[in-house]
């Protein structure tokens, strides 16, 4: 009966150290400790239960394990970034010294610049003002088709951001209005893309 208790007494304490989510190594060491007085008193019967023991205890601690991975929480999908749309100059240049090089152009379905034009065919808001932008680039000038690539951007406000691509460029820009470009923007009509 005594011989009994001590295998009883390890399997309860590996159930015990499963549910609890603790290291199921502790329990191949009681399992390998009752196992080991099991041979010193020539039961090689208990040895072969300590084992089964230990094995027990381990495929009882793998679910555990798999429950403490965090889970990857959904991000919310919008239509548009909530940005001022027009034009964007990179944020150490004066908007009165925009260039084709620091001026970006914000449209309901995108930005781009003289040479460039990013298409957002998906946003998903990852956080209070960051964003995670699916964008498909090419270049105006190119007759190659865009390349799909994602950007997150983080604003402070409606009128600047920070985009930092996953191929590791990073870019940002304020808002200027029309008025205070140089004289090269301030004619252009560009209602029909920031509408």
């Amino acid at each position: 009966m005594s011989k009994a208790r001590h295998l009883i007494v390890p399997l309860l304490l590996a159930a015990g150290l499963a549910a609890c989510d603790q290291n199921a190594a502790t329990a191949e060491n009681a399992a390998a400790t009752d196992g080991a007085e099991a041979t010193e008193s020539g039961n090689t019967a208990g040895m072969a239960t300590a084992e089964a023991d230990i094995a027990a205890a381990n495929q009882a601690a793998a679910p555990a394990a798999t429950e403490a991975v965090p889970v990857k929480t959904q991000a919310a999908t919008i239509a548009a970034l909530p940005l001022k749309r027009g034009y964007y100059v990179e944020s150490d240049t004066p908007c009165g010294q925009a260039s084709n090089a620091t001026t970006t152009l914000l449209r309901r379905n995108g930005i781009g610049g003289a040479r460039d034009f990013c298409e957002f065919k998906k946003i998903e808001q990852t956080g209070p003002n960051t964003y995670r932008v699916t964008e498909a680039c090419g270049d105006l000038q190119d007759n190659a088709p865009p390349e799909t690539s994602t950007s997150v951007y983080s604003l402070t406000g409606d009128t600047a951001f920070t985009a930092k691509s996953e191929y590791g460029w990073e870019r940002s820009a304020r808002y200027c209005a029309q008025s205070s470009m140089p004289p090269d923007w301030r004619g252009n009509d560009i209602s029909d893309v920031t509408g």
